[in-house]
């Protein structure tokens, strides 16, 4: 990668740099985060068929800047402002409607880029030029820049170097079977210039990136760019699938399962989509979404008792009305064929409670309040169930499930008048009313009334509870900086390092001075192999608390393993100084003045 400014990895050393970067400008307040946007890169090679990798970066980036104090905006938010602003997602939008569109996504940041792809067995790759390869030898290259634009002051990210402002433009290149590596890389840089002090190095975001072997990935993208109806769209997922598994031992790549699913779903195929939504796990990408569909699914095929072992769980983790309407429509029909009378009893009263909040929520639904009016009917509140039935009335006048039970709720309460005037409009406007009538005075049932599904999850309720609960995540105001480090702490002991880092870098978003959290990021980086983000996480520590006698030892330690007797010796010297009967500062001394490692 090439910068616009030279010597930014020389100021590393100096603690009072990376102190600095912790409160610097790109940053927002330790209360605060910055939400970023990435939008698909633009291909300027004449080489469409690889349109495919701009899109990846999209999606890539949004999931590898998804890190504590970020919030990125998902594919399917960028979607909906594209949607709201009339622009076709297919155009690469300019410099002014793509900080529209940042606004409209309430984004402080956008991430745009070019590229442009050499194909393979092309001899005018500049390696190939030289090198005198074959072409038959050849690879795919790709060339990218990218840049990243503050949305409120217009202008691309910088900083302040020799008294001007200088933009920062990131630029990478190598064999197209590298993207996944690029973006990482890419990934890191972005989120480095916003923190100095990461609490993760380069590397272990790369690791993130490369995650999904390249072949699945690939397969996938290509996959998601095609329409949703598209055979070739199928092909393509099953392959990621394939791929995916072949090199993780049978493991599901769980975006391609859950576009699988939906696949099959948008095709009336009930049976294979709930196959592939059952493959997420809670903690997946989409998982939500997929146990929606997934319960939709298993009660359409009247499979009602896997339909809720999917909702009602989910009521929980999305407490969304069309959730809560699906989760209640199924737990009364499942009451209305449950033979024993206490389970009956228990799940209408399950289903009446979730619609119970449904219709709180959402006064103006149609669909909900004439299930509620069903629930409630079916528990013998039958006025409960008139007043639930008249706004689903005035909402649709022709419609005759409603007006037939409306009927029948009046006639329980003894409002003869009413109840025959609803009647008459039953009698018009419902179909089966032969049927039902009959089977109304034969046993006082209205088994013809049938209960309704949600069939779509509304994606601007789930977009803004996921930025609601991202939010909540990145700013919950119980988590404060004690609580945190004593968890990482014991993480750290427990030798689970990737569940303790997040909670580190939180600490330092919170309280940016915090030394031990830097102590204990450098210790974890240390027991990683990865002495850079160490040395530069300790040397942070030091700055904050100068005294801070085991960042110095362990400094010293890291040095004297790198074969610099130099620096091992001062760090020895300064933790001497705190504490000379320290005993772990003894051994050091010890080992730099005898030599030994």
């Amino acid at each position: 990668m090439r910068t616009t400014f030279i010597g930014l990895r020389h100021w590393l050393a100096i603690p009072l740099f990376l102190a600095l970067c912790v409160t610097g400008s790109f940053s927002q307040s330790a209360a605060g985060s910055d939400v970023v946007m990435v939008l698909p890169f633009e291909n300027t090679s004449n080489h469409p068929e690889y349109n495919w990798v701009g899109e990846s970066f999209a999606d890539s980036l949004a999931e590898l800047l998804s890190k504590p104090g970020v919030l990125v905006v998902s594919s399917d938010e960028r979607e909906i402002a594209y949607q709201r602003l009339r622009l076709p997602e297919t155009v690469i939008p300019s410099r002014a409607t793509a900080i529209k569109l940042a606004r409209e996504a309430k984004a402080s940041m956008i991430v745009v880029g070019t590229y442009s792809v050499i194909p393979a067995q092309d001899e005018s790759k500049p390696e190939n030029a030289k090198s005198g390869k074959d072409k038959s030898s050849a690879e795919a290259y790709v060339q990218l820049t990218a840049r990243v634009i503050k949305v409120n002051e217009g202008r691309t990210l910088g900083e302040m170097f020799d008294g001007s402002w200088a933009t920062r433009q990131f630029d990478f290149g190598g064999p197209l079977t590298t993207l996944q590596n690029i973006q990482g890389r890419l990934a890191y840089q972005i989120l480095y210039q916003r923190d100095k002090a990461l609490s993760f190095s380069q590397n272990q975001l790369v690791q993130e990136a490369t995650k999904v072997p390249q072949r699945a990935f690939e397969a996938y993208v290509k996959g998601v760019q095609l329409g949703e109806r598209d055979s070739k769209r199928a092909n393509y997922l099953k392959n990621a699938l394939h791929f995916y598994a072949d090199a993780n031992g049978g493991a599901v790549y769980p975006q391609a399962a859950f576009e699988l699913g939906r696949f099959y779903m948008l095709d009336g195929k009930w049976k294979d989509a709930t196959e592939y939504f059952t493959k997420l796990q809670k903690k997946d990408p989409h998982y939500a979404e997929a146990a929606f569909y997934a319960g939709l699914g298993f009660a359409k095929m009247g499979d009602l008792g896997h339909a809720l072992a999917a909702l009602v769980p989910l009521s929980s983790d999305m407490p969304l009305i069309g959730v809560y309407n699906n989760a209640g429509a199924v737990a009364v029909q499942a009451s209305r064929e449950e033979k024993k009378e206490d389970e009956r009893a228990r799940l209408l009263a399950q289903g009446t409670s979730f619609l119970a909040r449904a219709a709180e929520s959402s006064p103006d639904d149609p669909i909900v309040h004439f299930n509620y009016a069903l629930a409630l009917f079916l528990s013998g509140k039958y006025a409960e169930a008139a007043d639930q039935l008249k706004p689903v009335i005035t909402a649709d006048a022709r419609d005759g499930q409603a007006y037939f039970l409306y009927a029948k709720a009046l006639e329980k309460i003894g409002k003869t008048d009413t109840a025959n005037a609803a009647d008459d409009q039953a009698r018009r406007w419902l179909q089966a009313y032969a049927k039902s009538q009959t089977e109304w005075q034969k046993s006082q049932t209205v088994n013809g009334v049938s209960v309704r599904m949600r069939d779509v999850l509304n994606r601007d309720d789930v977009s803004d509870l996921t930025r609601r609960n991202a939010i909540a995540a990145n700013t919950d105001p119980n988590s404060g900086t004690e609580d945190l480090l004593a968890k990482a702490r014991d993480l750290y002991q427990a030798g689970r390092d990737d569940e303790a880092l997040p909670e580190l870098h939180r600490v330092v978003m919170l309280e940016p001075t915090n030394a031990e959290a830097y102590l204990l990021s450098g210790r974890i980086n240390q027991r990683r192999g990865d002495q850079e983000a160490a040395i530069a996480a300790l040397k942070t520590a030091i700055f904050w608390d100068p005294k801070l006698i085991d960042a110095h030892i362990l400094l010293g330690r890291i040095f004297l393993e790198r074969g610099d007797r130099g620096e091992a010796t001062k760090y020895a010297t300064s933790a001497m100084t705190i504490d000379s009967n320290n005993q772990e500062a003894i051994a050091l001394q010890r080992q730099v003045t005898m030599g030994k490692n």
